[in-house]
């Protein structure tokens, strides 16, 4: 009967959870109608009526640190207020779903795990967004320095550079775009941008440009000058890449064999593995068996780090 019990309390908590998810659905769906008509009618988005799922919800994104704001930024990913505080309410009603069925120590391992993983995707998009923006600054550069020799100025150059790029650069400079046509400064707006991407490439050029918007000079000489010095660096981290490339794949092995190595153990000897549950210190070795692990991947990545991305 106490085992019926738990289960219809576990079932109730993960289907509040899954509630919450639904309700952040729906409301984004009806969101979405709303916006369509009031298109199609021509209201003015001020008299659009807002749904009040979430209204009475609380404000999560507020204890996000700036870092993963930063972070969810630059991996493209919008978590509003009422997406964060389902999906933080969706994962304690799962932790307390896995405690009544799995266990506190298992439970808490389990979500701690899943969040590592969402945290590692995160930072594994953002990276890769940020490489192919890098890679696409050096084209960037050279459109805007060719239609700076041809006349143009330099917010024109900026923004029609910007409609020849690639989408990635398309999707961060197009607010950087409409700060300079509805009269931001080109050197605060291009610098904001840099420092929201905390991009190398957009840091010179910033600097490029507030360099001679005080001093003077030609433009298109510095931008010639930036276009080659990047192209060195890219030749140099190229074959930094190269030369580490040994010790990367060797940090890859290291850090994958413990987990490996468990899971064999795991499939061949389920009663090994469950004295680390039922013994008392079963639980303590397993935390720090966790955390050595995570506190190596971290070193790790940090020893082998090349780029800045």
């Amino acid at each position: 009967m106490t085992e019926f019990s738990t289960a219809i309390v576990a079932l109730l908590c993960l289907g509040l959870g899954a509630c919450a998810l639904f309700l952040l659905w729906r409301n984004r769906r009806d969101s979405e109608v709303r916006e369509r008509l009031d298109r199609l009618v021509e209201r003015s988005s001020s008299t659009s009526r807002v749904s009040s799922s979430f209204v009475a919800w609380p404000d999560s994104t507020f204890y996000l640190p700036e870092f993963a704001r930063a972070r969810l930024y630059q991996a493209g990913i919008e978590l509003t207020a009422d997406r964060l505080t389902a999906l933080c309410f969706f994962t304690l009603c799962t932790w307390i779903t896995g405690i009544l069925i799995l266990g506190f120590f298992v439970s808490t391992l389990v979500v701690l795990s899943a969040i590592l993983v969402v945290v590692a995707i995160v930072d594994y998009r953002a990276r890769q967004r940020m490489n192919a923006l890098s890679d696409a600054m050096l084209g960037y550069f050279d459109r805007v320095r060719q239609l700076l020799v041809v006349g143009n100025s330099l917010s024109v150059a900026l923004s029609r550079a910007t409609q020849s790029s690639p989408p990635v650069v398309v999707e961060f400079f197009s607010p950087t775009m409409r700060r300079i046509a509805n009269g931001a400064g080109v050197t605060d707006s291009v610098n904001q941008l840099a420092d929201e991407l905390d991009l190398y490439e957009l840091r010179l050029f910033g600097a490029a440009v507030e360099t001679n918007l005080r001093f003077g000079g030609s433009l298109t000489a510095i931008l010639a000058n930036l276009i080659e010095n990047i192209r060195r660096r890219a030749s140099v981290m190229r074959e930094v890449r190269v030369s580490t490339s040994q010790i990367r794949a060797s940090a890859w092995v290291l850090g994958l064999l413990p987990m490996l190595v468990a899971s064999v153990v795991f499939l061949q000897s389920p009663d090994y593995v469950r004295w680390f549950i039922e013994n008392p210190s079963g639980p303590t070795l397993l935390i720090y068996c966790a955390v050595s692990q995570v506190l190596g991947a971290f070193v790790m990545r940090a020893v082998i780090k090349t780029t800045s991305y």
